[in-house]
């Protein structure tokens, strides 16, 4: 079997979690986060193993964490999506 890493951007909430199993588990983990390392809720902490972006748009973050991934998983609490959701699902 091929040894997996969680990529993640870090923002908050589903993305945190799975970084927070990853490093709880002993997995890899990384990925790519906007210059800076913002989030909706302050600074993604240096803990999660994250490269900054030379940009602090956060599509670039999507982009590059989608393109890094070998698959993709989109977790929906309601019908809709927001944030970089779409873009992410649109890659």
């Amino acid at each position: 079997m091929k040894p997996f890493k969680i990529i993640s951007g870090g923002q908050n909430r589903v993305d945190r979690a799975a970084l927070e199993w990853a490093i709880e588990n002993g997995v890899p983990h990384g990925g790519w986060c906007p210059k800076g390392r913002p989030a909706e809720d302050g600074i993604i902490p240096s803990k999660f193993h994250l490269e900054e972006t030379e940009s602090e748009d956060y599509s670039v973050r999507t982009q590059r964490n989608v393109q890094d991934a070998d698959a993709t998983v989109i977790l929906l609490a309601r019908k809709s999506m927001s944030g970089g959701t779409p873009q992410t699902a649109r890659s």
